[in-house]
């Protein structure tokens, strides 16, 4: 199906090819996650990620709502993404200064958080502090 597009709204699937393409869905329903949970994929499938995030619950870091996780202070889940960014290899592009850099979409899609980025910079920049950054570091040590 390769040049297929599947267009999804609501009950309605329009299909666009340059060829023939057929569509066989019998017993079954076809399920269409939302957009936003798709960025999360990276971190949900990750069991040793999701370790860490039921560890962060239970210290209080944040609370499980759905399939997303609220964190209490926002600075926090920033930090939290930095260091879960390097420690899984999330991405190998580099930034300005030659540094692995940060891939902030799914943790902004997986704690319900825009900006995170911006966050994190004001923490580089002292313009903001982490209380309880040792804990979260040691989160990455168990």
């Amino acid at each position: 199906m390769a040049g297929n597009t599947v267009y999804v709204q609501g009950n309605y699937v329009d299909v666009h090819d340059n060829e023939i393409v057929n569509l066989s869905i019998d017993k079954a329903t076809v399920v269409i996650g939302d957009e936003t949970e798709r960025k999360a994929t990276p971190l949900t499938t990750n069991s040793d990620f999701m370790l860490i995030m039921q560890k962060a619950v239970e210290q209080g870091f944040c609370t499980k709502a759905g399939w997303q996780y609220k964190w209490n202070v926002k600075v926090e889940a920033a930090y939290f993404a930095s260091v879960a960014s390097h420690k899984f290899g999330l991405s190998d592009r580099k930034d300005h200064d030659g540094d692995i850099a940060i891939s902030w979409k799914p943790f902004e899609a997986l704690f319900g958080e825009d900006n995170l980025r911006l966050t994190y910079n004001d923490y580089k920049q002292c313009k903001t502090s982490i209380r309880r950054k040792a804990e979260i570091d040691k989160l990455f040590k168990q």
